[in-house]
């Protein structure tokens, strides 16, 4: 998890590096507040992140992780195609949702059968 935390909190100050340079050019407010506001949104998060991984310490132990996930793709992929299917009308944003339905219903199975075979191998 302390991968995590590091990419939030470099791509929060890429973004903060980002800001500054745009705040010479931006005419409103707006302009810069947006990508300030996003900046200190992943410094935020990255550090919550890393005081946690700090809080769980050290895992001992093989743990179990999956490789790839098929039903993870289905559940972006539907929100990506009810967000276009705003612009688009209702039947899209429909098609979308029936997407991310199935996604979910895969991430779930998914997450239920990982708990199993934890539980069989008495891992974490």
């Amino acid at each position: 998890m302390r991968r995590a935390a590091v990419v939030l909190l470099i791509w929060g100050l890429w973004l903060a590096v980002l800001t500054g340079v745009q705040a010479v050019f931006a005419p409103k407010l707006i302009q810069f507040a947006i990508p300030a506001v996003a900046s200190a949104a992943c410094v935020l998060v990255g550090l919550v992140v890393w005081a946690l991984d700090i809080r769980q310490g050290q895992v001992d132990g093989p743990r179990l992780i999956t490789d790839s996930s098929v039903a993870t793709i289905a559940l972006v992929v539907g929100v990506a195609v009810a967000l276009i299917g705003a612009g688009f009308g209702l039947w899209l944003i429909l098609i979308g949702v029936g997407i991310m339905a199935l996604g979910l219903g895969g991430v779930v199975r998914e997450q239920r059968e990982r708990s199993r075979a934890l539980r069989r191998e008495g891992l974490r």
